[in-house]
């Protein structure tokens, strides 16, 4: 007699019941009815992708999440592990179908063969917004505020918005002689939250000078308010600096919006991949901060021409 095959999940891989989904969906029209009054229009992109363009820049513990297979045109494809890189891809390929600046979201499935635990999955939903085509304050101003506007949408008002510039960080390194270390800086630093101080300079002191070190995780230490984290900026790399202008010019129109409560900088902010180079952000929900970041990323002016 035949038997009968077991019905299971894979881990890291969940079913969405009528009750969960129902609510899974109005979270979603709700944000996407703030996308679009904010000027921003939907866009999709395939679940899979030559694994050379979702590789190309990612490297390090990222491409051990990546499910890579080859298909059965022997090519060797791969499963998206975010919007972002194929939203790059999709801006190469069509950048004589859409008019500057483009405003786009994108809210669909990706994934990541990382250890499922709390809140982390193998299979989840990813919500992203950007503009593109724009270097300018009010592009940079106009993601951050649609942040602000999609939390307070979703019913959410214990949070902050921390927010920092890889220019700034990067003028650091290169004042301090180390940028050849940069990558592993970066995704050292970007633990830092979940793992503490001592990990990071244990980390830090494997390819460093223990000085270096210590003067990377002073400049990263939270600062009480925006101002004096400012000047901490301007000490250490000039207040001449764009990215350091940048950064007050921002803090001016949070106050002139009524909204600089919600934003915190916070130099330890510096994003784990190498492709951002302005304003980076994480979202914290101030009751749940075990969950994690809820709403990241930042600026990549360079990742459609890898």
């Amino acid at each position: 007699m035949k038997s009968l095959i077991e019905p299971k999940l894979l881990k890291g891989f969940r079913d969405f019941l009528p009750s969960s989904e129902t609510s899974r969906k109005s979270l979603i029209g709700r944000l996407e009815t703030v996308f679009r009054q904010a000027g921003f229009v939907p866009i999709d992109t395939p679940a899979i992708e030559y694994a050379e363009i979702l590789l190309g820049k990612s490297g390090g513990e990222t491409e051990k999440q990546v499910y890579t297979f080859m298909d059965q045109g022997e090519r060797q494809v791969a499963l998206r592990f975010d919007l972002t890189v194929p939203f790059a891809r999709f801006l190469a390929q069509h950048r004589h179908e859409i008019s500057l600046p483009f405003r786009r979201y994108h809210i669909a499935k990706v994934w990541r063969g990382e250890k499922p635990h709390a809140g982390r999955f193998r299979e989840f939903m990813q919500c992203d917004f950007d503009c593109v085509g724009s270097d300018s304050l009010s592009a940079d101003l106009e993601i951050l505020v649609l942040m602000y506007r999609s939390m307070k949408t979703l019913g959410i008002d214990d949070f902050k918005i921390h927010i920092s510039h890889r220019g700034i960080f990067n003028a650091l390194l290169s004042k301090l002689l180390c940028e050849n270390h940069s990558v592993e800086i970066l995704r050292a630093v970007d633990k830092i939250k979940k793992q503490g101080s001592d990990i990071v300079s244990a980390e830090l002191s494997t390819y460093l000078k223990p000085e270096i070190s210590k003067k990377i995780l002073e400049f990263i230490s939270p600062l009480p308010d925006f101002h004096s984290t400012l000047k901490k900026c301007s000490d250490a790399v000039g207040n001449d600096n764009p990215c350091v202008i940048r950064m007050e010019q921002l803090g001016s129109c949070f106050k002139e919006l009524g909204i600089q409560g919600y934003f915190v900088f916070d130099t330890s902010i510096t994003r784990g991949l190498d492709y951002y180079t302005g304003v980076v952000f994480e979202t914290f929900l101030s009751k749940l901060p075990d969950i994690g970041s809820v709403c990241s990323g930042g600026r990549y002016d360079n990742l459609v021409s890898l």
